[in-house]
């Protein structure tokens, strides 16, 4: 019989995510005890429910698009999260001289690449001395390119190579269909008085989600620190002994 070998990571970019859409995301994982990620922009109550779930770690998702100190937003967003395990900073928003920061912050790998559907995909240690984690997949992203299809088979799982597949919870409790629908509703859906109006009933991320918890092997299944931890074994290119780009380099 032939050993399976785990090469899925579930990631959660939580981007702000509402305690109903949170309460969804919980539900979803509640049973299928996996190892998944939650990429955290922000505290809350049911943020810290989830964190009981066995299984979950946590890792940083910095909001560094609307400006301001780098290192102070990255400081104040470890600091409600310790234990992170890693990083990918919202709209996988990326410059050379975050790594310092990353680096300092000990974040055990950084997942910012999006390498849509490639194949024999595998983890690296960067230049900056930080793991690489590139994403295989994301919901959105699929929404925009592959909206036509929610079916399991466009995942292409059969693929060799590391498949991180990263998902957002407003989508999956939108079980958004339509990027488009999204803009649309995106204000409404955090107004509890709308926000079950603006659930789609048909076939989405949603269902895409249900239908990868139901049909993959959770042998398949690795924490994304799990990864990272292997990948930083494998000797890595000679890096020079001096210190890399601050965080104010262009």
């Amino acid at each position: 019989m032939l050993a399976v070998l785990p090469d899925i990571c579930l990631s959660f970019d939580l981007d702000w995510a509402t305690e109903t859409m949170l309460e969804h995301l919980y539900g979803l994982l509640e049973h299928a005890r996996l190892p998944v990620t939650l990429m955290c922009t922000h505290d809350s109550p049911m943020v810290r429910h989830l964190m009981t779930l066995p299984g979950v770690q946590v890792g940083l998702h910095p909001n560094f698009m609307r400006g301001g100190d780098q290192a102070e937003i990255l400081k104040t967003l470890h600091a409600m999260f310790e234990d992170a395990v890693g990083v990918r900073a919202h709209g996988l928003f990326y410059h050379s001289g975050l790594l310092s920061l990353y680096r300092a912050a000990g974040m055990g790998f950084l997942s910012t690449d999006l390498r849509l559907l490639h194949a024999d995909i595998v983890p690296f240690v960067g230049w900056g001395g930080l793991v690489r984690l590139p994403i295989y997949w994301e919901d959105d992203v699929h929404c925009f390119c592959m909206g036509d299809s929610f079916e399991i088979r466009t995942l292409r799982l059969e693929q060799t190579g590391l498949k991180v597949l990263n998902f957002h919870p407003v989508h999956l409790y939108m079980n958004t269909a339509s990027l488009d629908d999204y803009q649309t509703n995106k204000e409404r859906v955090r107004d509890p008085e709308h926000e079950a109006s603006c659930r789609n009933l048909g076939k989405g991320i949603g269902t895409l989600f249900a239908a990868l918890l139901a049909t993959v092997d959770p042998r398949r299944v690795i924490a994304m620190s799990a990864v990272a931890l292997e990948a930083s074994l494998t000797p890595a290119p000679h890096l020079p002994d001096r210190p890399i780009p601050t965080a104010d380099a262009a």
